[in-house]
């Protein structure tokens, strides 16, 4: 019987815990966040490219176009444009010049960023480093979506670009809280988004009835529409982040029912990875 009485006390605790905080995180006050990034009318397109040519046809379909480009690394530390799927290419390049050669150290590593730019950039040709999409498009606004995860990352990345203007035009994401962590601490005038840590704990702390007392520092809510085959959002937490009036980023856009889910929630950001296809899927374009 005291055991009894000992769990329904703890129920009663921790229930009176839960409203407690809640009441509390209900009660906080969240302004809209204003930044000259969002000056264009939503919803905003976004576009992942990987390479200068694919970035310039988007910007023809699209001038007011936000560009996604994923940040990879070199050994040095230079900042380039690469998607994570095509890594294999270059090192099952070196794989089979090792096996050709195998006194000669060629395989120096598991991943891409153990390996100089020089040899990284004359293998994809067309990858060019961050620095040249400022460059070339001094008007365009960017999501850098930072890729890997190593030492220094954060001030390789604001050196790269610190002269061409980026304060206006610049988004940090990446899967890893830890970078956008470091990088703002350098340069809190720019966006940052969400990580994947944070989208699993506003999944967990939804789940524990808990979700408006949840931390969430990000300026900008962006979610795929599923991590590891799991739902990555769902309608508590897009609830929850309009009462803190973030500004929310969508996809990428794959299909009619991902865009009609997007228009459900009113995101005020579409992304694409093929952006003819979003464009047929909003009537305002075929597909090419």
């Amino acid at each position: 019987m005291r055991i009894f009485f000992i769990t329904v006390a703890s129920l009663i605790v921790l229930g009176v815990l839960v409203v407690m905080a809640r009441i509390w995180g209900l009660g906080q006050n969240y302004p809209l966040y204003e930044h000259a990034f969002f000056s264009d009318p939503t919803p905003t397109i976004i576009v992942k490219a990987n390479t200068l040519k694919d970035t310039e046809d988007a910007l023809k379909l699209r001038p007011d176009a936000v560009i996604w480009v994923d940040v990879r690394y070199s050994r040095e530390k230079v900042p380039f444009a690469l998607s994570p799927s095509r890594d294999k290419e270059f090192l099952e390049m070196k794989r089979q010049e090792q096996e050709k050669n195998p006194t000669t150290p060629i395989l120096i590593g598991g991943k891409l960023p153990e390996y100089p730019w020089e040899q990284i950039n004359e293998f994809y040709k067309t990858t060019p480093a961050i620095k040249e999409y400022y460059e070339q498009f001094p008007q365009t606004r960017f999501i850098l979506n930072v890729v890997d995860n190593v030492s220094e990352a954060h001030t390789a990345l604001v050196d790269a670009i610190k002269d061409l203007k980026p304060n206006e035009r610049t988004l940090i994401q990446s899967e890893a809280l830890i970078i956008m962590t470091s990088v703002k601490d350098i340069k809190p005038e720019w966006v940052y988004g969400t990580s994947t840590p944070d989208l699993m704990r506003l999944m967990t702390f939804d789940a524990m009835y808990v979700l408006p007392s949840t931390q969430f520092k990000g300026d900008v809510f962006i979610a795929p529409f599923k991590i590891l085959n799991r739902p990555a959002f769902n309608d508590d937490i897009i609830q929850e982040m309009r009462r803190r009036n973030k500004r929310i980023f969508l996809g990428p856009i794959q299909s009619d029912s991902q865009l009609a889910e997007a228009i459900r929630y009113k995101a005020d950001g579409y992304i694409t990875e093929n952006l003819p296809e979003l464009l047929r899927l909003l009537g305002q374009g075929p597909a090419q």
